[in-house]
């Protein structure tokens, strides 16, 4: 018979009570042991840390993404946009071209026209500049004098004339 037994009833430790120090000495020996280790190793890490680390990644995402539309394009910018509709020969040096040229409104553009020959050559070219109007889009022809007969002919660029 041992005096752990359960079916021993007549046992003097069955009737024993726990009292509080027994409770308390379980604790206490977890807070010693606890202190033991945080002096040994250091204390427990911080949250402090991990909410910096937080704020900081936060800050630079939102850096990041004003970055990423700042250079990408989203502010309204004054964007000139053309297109070639072609031409025609006046004679054997003298053409008449024409582009359609759209950009913002009461805008100064600019505009290099180039005529080309067989082998792509440049044998004549024009800066054309459009007053500021109203209008966004602009269709232009004028007279573009060449040095050789010219095969093609192409608005080589716009600008916005400041």
């Amino acid at each position: 018979m041992s005096p752990v037994d359960p079916t021993h009833a007549g046992s003097a430790h069955a009737d024993q009570a726990l009292t509080s120090t027994d409770v308390e000495a379980p604790a206490l020996a977890a807070s010693t042991a606890s202190q033991a280790l945080e002096n040994r190793y250091g204390s427990a890490r911080r949250r402090r840390f991990d909410r910096r680390f937080a704020l900081w990644t936060a800050g630079a995402l939102v850096l990041a993404c004003i970055g990423f539309f700042f250079f990408s394009g989203w502010q309204t910018t004054s964007q000139i946009d053309w297109q070639d509709i072609g031409y025609t020969k006046k004679s054997e040096l003298v053409l008449e071209a024409r582009f359609e040229v759209t950009g913002p409104a009461n805008t100064a553009v600019a505009c290099a026209v180039e005529a080309l020959n067989t082998s792509k050559a440049t044998v004549g070219w024009k800066i054309i500049e459009i007053p500021p109007s109203d209008k966004f889009t602009h269709t232009i022809s004028t007279k573009l004098v060449t040095t050789t007969p010219a095969t093609a002919v192409t608005t080589r660029e716009c600008w916005v004339v400041v």
